[in-house]
């Protein structure tokens, strides 16, 4: 198993977030999401409570920024009158990080057989459970946000099928590729453009002995040059919508194409721009908070 050199990054993004009583779990869980090593309530108010976190800084800093705020915009415009935020942030020196965001990572069940857990927490499954152990580490993935969760049961229901080959697209902690094993899938490939996401997924494969049946590699969809099954991306919109054409060439007939990672609202625009290709049919479209996840079927095939 590969080692994870924890000292890889030197300082550290520090953000304090002052939100509306009554939003600190669902931010909670996109910080940690997004990357943060965990989130802390540090003051409390009768209307709005500060939460602080931390990111490594990698050269990100504006990224994690502009998510955040976008995240933060989106939640605002559901609630209108009802939901307020203030951000600061300033750069650290390095600082001993390594074991502090383990507190925040507890168990998850995402479906009635599906649990997500940490390698040091010990849980009593149940008959028919499947345990799942991440290391989020600095990649996205943990089982908690509303995005993974719909991936998952949408996964668990498109898999039914045993033996299909799935394509994770921008797999982070590696938590989709290692379900789909799990799942029965015969061959899985996960990819990612970020070097850590990818020594952590790796990591986290070999974790759940499924090494024979998922491949984790650094790269983009355009550098894959076969067809799948099923194809999952849960990434930012933007993305989505910049990777239609390759993302569509790298589904099988028939196949299946599941996109998440937007907000609701952003759902039907998707939708119509990835119809347009005239080379997908809609099958369903399954909601969360304010998250949705598309699953599309490639024209052609069988049934």
């Amino acid at each position: 198993m590969a080692t994870r050199n924890r000292n890889l990054t030197k300082r550290w993004l520090e953000i304090d977030l002052w939100i509306s009583t009554g939003f600190e779990e669902a931010i909670s869980n996109f910080l940690i999401e997004q990357g943060a090593t965990g989130v802390e309530e540090i003051d409390e108010e009768e209307e709005r409570k500060k939460l602080r976190t931390y990111f490594p800084k990698k050269g990100k800093d504006e990224r994690v920024l502009n998510v955040l705020n976008r995240y933060l915009e989106s939640v605002r415009r559901l609630y209108p009158g009802r939901f307020r935020y203030r951000i600061e942030n300033r750069i650290l020196p390095d600082k001993d990080w390594g074991e502090s965001w383990k507190k925040f990572f507890k168990p998850v069940r995402v479906t009635p057989h599906i649990v997500v857990k940490p390698p040091w927490r010990s849980i009593r499954l149940k008959r028919n459970q499947i345990p799942i152990e991440i290391t989020p580490g600095l990649a996205f993935g943990t089982g908690t946000h509303a995005t993974t969760q719909l991936c998952i049961r949408t996964l668990a229901q498109r898999l039914r099928v045993k033996g299909l080959s799935v394509l994770d697209v921008g797999t982070g902690s590696g938590i989709l590729a290692i379900i789909a094993a799990k799942l029965g899938a015969s061959e899985v490939w996960g990819i990612d453009t970020d070097d850590l996401s990818v020594e952590i997924a790796a990591e986290n494969v070999e974790r759940n002995n499924v090494s024979h049946w998922v491949r984790i590699r650094l790269g983009t969809v355009g550098d894959v040059r076969r067809t799948f099954d099923v194809v999952v991306a849960n990434i930012d919109v933007r993305v989505l919508k910049r990777m239609r054409w390759p993302l569509l060439r790298r589904v099988k007939p028939g196949g299946y194409l599941v996109l998440s990672g937007l907000l609701a609202e952003e759902e039907k625009a998707l939708r119509n721009q990835y119809l347009d290709t005239e080379q997908l049919q809609f099958k369903e479209v399954k909601r969360q908070e304010e998250w949705a996840c598309l699953t599309l079927r490639k024209k052609g095939g069988e049934g």
